[in-house]
């Protein structure tokens, strides 16, 4: 009979209750002491967040080690980070989108990927479940993404600057360091005139084990990034000119 454990980042060590589930720095530890060189039946390890390339690299050669390769082994394939072109983060520890894809005209998924360093679990993180800013900063990059793979290249030689105007969200459950899939659809508020403002609403599903975690709507502008640079100088000396004469 097959043991199946679900593999989770140090960051998530308050998550491990159970034989169920391991982190990485557990499990590389119990392969190395030989916990698993007895016994019937595979060890499948599913990722779970803050697992990656360079963590199952790290649990392979400790399998390689033990000579284990026909006993334990990942199921299915390595979850990989969406491009800095997509969701405009510099570093790849604070993407927090995977396989970005287009349902249908107006809809679109993506998974979500949580790093063990990403910013938002630097300093907070405590218990079992993975703060609300995580899911507010992944509909952030998912309307950026949705831009950048729906609606960019309807203008290849413009260059936009995307800011959110408001957000509506709602938390269902907690989310977990499992896998879990961002579900939205996009409706376009005006986009006939891309040399002034484009706008867009988006309404937006977070499921986890086939339980709603979160939802709500987001609404996002591109303004072409000449003009913005322009229009938040302005109020940006506005603001401090206000402040400077209010306390004098």
């Amino acid at each position: 009979m097959s043991i199946h454990v679900m593999v989770v980042a140090d960051r998530f060590t308050g998550f491990v209750h159970s034989d169920e589930v391991r982190t990485i720095s557990g499990l590389t530890a119990e392969i190395n002491k030989g916990v698993f060189d007895d016994g019937d039946g595979e060890v499948l390890l599913h990722e779970g967040q803050g697992v990656g390339s360079f963590e199952r690299t790290y649990v392979q050669q400790a399998i390689d080690r033990r000579k284990l390769t026909d006993r334990i082994r990942f199921t299915g394939p390595e979850v990989a980070p969406e491009g800095r072109d997509v969701v405009h983060k510099h570093s790849e520890n604070n993407v927090l989108l995977a396989d970005l894809r287009q349902l249908g005209e107006a809809r679109y998924t993506a998974d979500i990927r949580v790093h063990g360093d990403n910013e938002l679990l630097l300093d907070h993180q405590t218990g079992e479940h993975v703060q609300g800013m995580v899911i507010v900063e992944a509909v952030r990059q998912l309307f950026l993404g949705v831009f950048e793979r729906g609606y960019r290249n309807r203008w290849p030689l413009s260059d936009f600057y995307i800011v959110w105007n408001s957000v509506n969200l709602t938390f269902g459950n907690f989310l977990f360091p499992l896998p879990a899939e961002i579900r939205c659809t996009v409706r376009e508020l005006s986009v006939d005139k891309p040399d002034r403002q484009l706008d867009f609403e988006l309404d937006f599903e977070l499921y986890q084990s086939g339980k709603l975690a979160a939802s709500g709507q987001v609404g996002f502008s591109g303004f072409p990034r000449q003009k913005i640079a322009v229009l938040e100088r302005r109020k940006a000396q506005k603001a401090l000119k206000g402040l400077l004469e209010t306390s004098a």
